[in-house]
C-alpha cells in the first residue's frame, strides 16, 4: 500500500538517490550532474517555503517517490501557475505511485491557490506523455531540439492541467494573490500553516 505525506528531513537521502538515478540514466530531468544531499535539502527548503512537496511511502514507510510544485516563472504575474516535477523509484514497475502522487499534488495545488499545473516532458517520452493524458493533462505546446543529453537532441512538450478546486479554494486563492502583490523580493511564499491561519 502506498501512503503520501509531506516531505521530512529523513527523506532527503533516499529522494536524492532516486533523483540522481534519473539524472544519470534518463532524460526525465535535463540536469546532467548528480547532486548531493545538501543540495537536495536546500532545494526542498526553498520549494516548501511556497509550494507543496509530497513523498510516497511503501508499507515500511520508506520513500519510493516524490512530487512537488514549484515556481513556473519568477515574474509575479505567473503566481497562479506552478510547474510539476515527479520521480519514483525505478523498481516501482506498474505500481500506482505516480497516479497517487498526482492525485495528492493536485489537491494540494488547490490549497495553495494554484490554478494551473504545467509539466515539461521530453517529446520522445511517449510513456510519460500518455500518463499525463490519463491524469487529465492536455498538450499546450512544444519546442524542438532545445536540449542535448545522453548523446541526443531533445525537444520539450508543455502539458497543462487546471486542478480540482479544494473546499477552501476561493479563500486560498485570495490569500495567495494578496501575498504576491507586486514583485516578490524572494521565493518565500505561503505555507499550508499560513493558509490555515
Amino acid at each position: 500500500m502506498i501512503t503520501i505525506s509531506l516531505v521530512r528531513s529523513s527523506d532527503i537521502s533516499r529522494c536524492t538517490e532516486i533523483y540522481n538515478y534519473y539524472i544519470e540514466n534518463t532524460c526525465n530531468t535535463l540536469e546532467e550532474q548528480p547532486i548531493d544531499e545538501a543540495e537536495f535539502s536546500a532545494r526542498v527548503k526553498r520549494i516548501t517555503a511556497s509550494h507543496p512537496f509530497l513523498v510516497a511511502r511503501d508499507k515500511t514507510g520508506a520513500p519510493v517517490g516524490y512530487a512537488y510544485l514549484d515556481v513556473f516563472n519568477a515574474r509575479s504575474a505567473y503566481r497562479c501557475t506552478a510547474s510539476l516535477s515527479s520521480m519514483s523509484t525505478p523498481t516501482a514497475g506498474t505500481s500506482n505511485i505516480g497516479s497517487t502522487l498526482y492525485d495528492e499534488i493536485e489537491h494540494a495545488a488547490g490549497n495553495y491557490g494554484i490554478e494551473n499545473i504545467v509539466s515539461l516532458i521530453a517529446n520522445d517520452n511517449e510513456a510519460s506523455i500518455a500518463f499525463h493524458r490519463r491524469c487529465g493533462f492536455s498538450l499546450s505546446g512544444e519546442l524542438d531540439n532545445v536540449a542535448f543529453k545522453l548523446g541526443r537532441s531533445i525537444g520539450i512538450v508543455f502539458m497543462k492541467k487546471t486542478p480540482r478546486p479544494s473546499p477552501y479554494h476561493e479563500e486560498m486563492t485570495r490569500r495567495f494573490r494578496q501575498l504576491y502583490k507586486g514583485e516578490p523580493k524572494s521565493n518565500e511564499g505561503i505555507s499550508r500553516e499560513a493558509i490555515k491561519g
